[in-house]
């Protein structure tokens, strides 16, 4: 459950990182009682500083990147959700279909859902870029077998091209010689938008994204094509948006580095609980957020506190369930939509 104690433990050296997040995060925490309840849960997460563990003959399983120490037990940092750890295949499982092995220096970017918008730049970007300088000059990087394009994009910001990285494919346990093992910053829940900002900073640098004489922008994020979480009166809603400024984007439709430079530009963003909020963290200083979510079901403060973290004003729109509870679509009043006027 903790790799820096069991590292203390086998007298491995430890280097700490970054320090704990729990007074990052607990001013703004303040409320809001899902948040609350989610900083009392993580509490003991959040006082643990990020760390960095050199491991000898550590393994890595499956694709989901389960990481397994030389002396058989599997480490829970970086999954999150401790059944899913528990039930999945690739914990359970005594015997692997394929098994290989790495020389060298291996650092994993592998973790629960790690290839995912949101956990990609709120959970594994931060991580290594703590991580990164600490690293030996021939460290080579696992990453999962079909990795996305943003996930190529953004690495090239960090100096990692094709050539560095290794695909981890499906059943297959990779054992190598020697894993730096970087423990998570914070939680995926509750990071650090100090660490988050500094990851912003430098995409936007490489990519060489400059607002200075951009006209600010305020954007709709829609999840029509998504599977859940949709506004389904959201051609009624259109008409209010756009007589405020706002324009209906899909992210889905876009490049990510389109994306980048959209959102570095925005000062007003409106859209439903979804990975494509976390794109503030590129935003402009003070930008309004509007998260639209049900009114009778709580959701992770995931964006709450990262908004407040970076600066941003934070609000939600509290909409109706529609049909399946699972997929948890939404109808929004639009009285709601005209209340943004006192923005």
């Amino acid at each position: 459950m903790d790799i820096t104690a069991w590292a203390v433990e086998h007298k491995l050296p430890v280097l700490e990182l970054n320090p704990p997040v729990i007074g990052e995060v607990q001013p703004y925490i303040a409320g809001d009682a899902m948040a609350q309840e989610e900083f009392a849960k993580q509490h003991q997460v959040l006082e643990r500083p990020q760390t960095l563990v050199a491991i000898e003959n550590a393994s890595i399983r499956d694709v989901v990147g389960f990481v397994e120490l030389p002396d058989g037990q599997i480490c829970y940092e970086g999954n999150w959700w401790l059944p899913y750890l528990q039930e999945h295949p690739a914990y359970r499982r005594r015997f692997f279909f394929k098994h290989r092995y790495l020389k060298g220096n291996w650092y994993s970017l592998l973790c629960l859902w790690s290839s995912e918008y949101y956990h990609w730049f709120h959970d594994v970007l931060p991580r290594l870029e703590n991580a990164l300088p600490h690293l030996p000059g021939d460290t080579r990087i696992l990453i999962n077998e079909a990795p996305r394009a943003y996930q190529l994009q953004s690495l090239k910001a960090y100096g990692i091209g094709a050539g560095r990285l290794e695909l981890q494919p499906s059943s297959v346990r990779t054992r190598v010689e020697r894993l730096w093992f970087a423990t998570p910053v914070g939680h995926s829940t509750f990071g650090s938008g100090e660490v988050i900002g500094r990851v912003a900073g430098r995409l936007k640098r490489h990519f060489s994204v400059c607002h200075t004489n951009s006209q600010p922008r305020r954007v709709y994020v829609s999840r029509q094509k998504a599977m859940s979480r949709r506004v389904v009166n959201e051609t009624e809603l259109l008409p209010l948006l756009k007589e405020r400024g706002f324009d209906l984007i899909v992210l889905e439709d876009m490049s990510w580095t389109d994306q980048l430079r959209l959102f570095s530009t925005t000062e007003a963003i409106v859209g439903p609980h979804g990975a494509g909020l976390v794109n503030m963290m590129f935003a402009l200083e003070n930008t309004a957020i509007w998260e639209i979510s049900p009114q009778s079901r709580t959701l992770p403060s995931c964006y709450l506190v990262l908004g407040r973290q970076l600066g941003c004003r934070f609000e939600r729109l509290h909409a109706q369930l529609v049909g399946d509870e699972l997929m948890m679509d939404m109808s929004l009043r639009p009285e709601l939509i005209r209340s943004l006027d006192e923005f």
